[in-house]
């Protein structure tokens, strides 16, 4: 257990409106209770079996205590509301996020929200975007991909700039693979595909010129900078033989944009964890636990192993960094 003030910026939840529209549905995204668990099923092969008391508010607030954490940045599950029709996924996501707002109230400083947007929309994206901010919301999701489009996509423009201009933080979250036909049949989806999604979004948004339009905006990866840590050096080594055909304005380098990003300590191992912080710096990395998909207590552990030998380090990674990117106060 930290001995400073813990910041959790990745634990989900199933608000009781976006639930129970799941429950109904036939087609995928769907959920359905099993003797005690909540099965979601994703499609193309990806389900998730969770203990149903570890997605309510009283389960989310044992797991803080238990590990110690001392405020949570909660977000609704991926895919939020992608897959409705956007009249029922705008109604969908206004009472999901004011549910939301109710965990906020009822949780007495333990919990903070990030929104779920209805981003097939643009219009109606932008009005929930507001709303979320109106209401203290301190920020919202955005899947690496919206329905199979890729978030580079102009009509994704608006809710950006929105977002930017309200210093709003996006938590960038895989989803089901765009195209999954090679990762359906072994369950790879979540082990790999999610990291491929993830890390296909971030390069299309750089060579597309989306951090060129939305130079203020905020953007935290999912899952330790998934491959980009891997992935950065050879990405610039490409960029810099002429090999990818667009070239970056002002002699920049992919991993100029890159650098920008924030990212959480979701990883496999320390050493995975490390190359994430050397790519987007110390100041970058906000403890992320993943509940209730992963433990609370083990992903902390997690994350004070690769900090263990620098306390300002540790430091910034277990909370301040998360206060100052989504301005918040350090808990008690």
């Amino acid at each position: 257990m930290a001995a400073q003030p813990v910041v959790d910026v990745h634990i989900h939840y199933l608000p009781p409106a976006l639930l129970s529209t799941l429950l109904r549905r036939r087609d995928f995204p769907r959920a359905e209770r099993c003797d005690g668990s909540l099965v979601l099923e994703f499609g193309n092969g990806y389900v998730e079996r969770v203990d149903a008391r570890l997605a309510e508010p009283d389960g989310i607030h044992e797991s803080l205590r238990r590990s110690g954490v001392g405020l949570a940045l909660v977000s609704i599950n991926q895919p939020g509301v992608l897959f409705l029709d956007p009249t029922e996924a705008a109604a969908v996501a206004r009472d999901a996020n004011d549910e939301l707002l109710q965990l906020v109230r009822d949780s007495h400083g333990a919990i903070e929200g990030l929104a779920t947007l209805p981003w097939q929309d643009a219009d109606a994206a932008v009005d929930e975007l507001e709303y979320a901010v109106s209401i203290g919301l301190k920020g919202a999701m955005v899947c690496s991909n919206i329905g199979g489009a890729p978030l580079d996509a102009p009509s994704f423009d608006p809710t950006f700039e929105a977002a930017s201009a309200r210093s709003f933080p996006l938590l960038l979250h895989p989803t089901v693979p765009a195209n999954v036909s090679t990762l359906s049949e072994h369950g790879l989806i979540c082990a790999a595909g999610f990291l491929f999604d993830t890390t296909t979004a971030v390069l299309r948004m750089v060579f597309a010129g989306t951090f060129d339009r939305h130079p203020s905006l905020k953007i935290l990866l999912a899952h330790a900078g998934s491959l980009l840590p891997l992935l950065a050096g050879r990405i610039d080594r490409e960029h810099a033989r002429g090999a990818l055909p667009i070239m970056l304005p002002g002699g920049r380098q992919p991993d100029d944009y890159l650098r920008r990003l924030y990212t959480d300590t979701i990883a496999g191992s320390p050493k995975a964890l490390q190359l994430a912080i050397d790519l987007v710096g110390a100041d970058h990395v906000c403890f992320g636990s993943d509940y209730p998909f992963n433990n609370q207590a083990q992903a902390l552990d997690l994350a004070l192993s690769a900090a263990s030998g620098d306390e300002e380090v540790r430091a910034a990674v277990c909370g301040t960094n998360a206060c100052a990117l989504f301005d918040v106060k350090p808990p008690a």
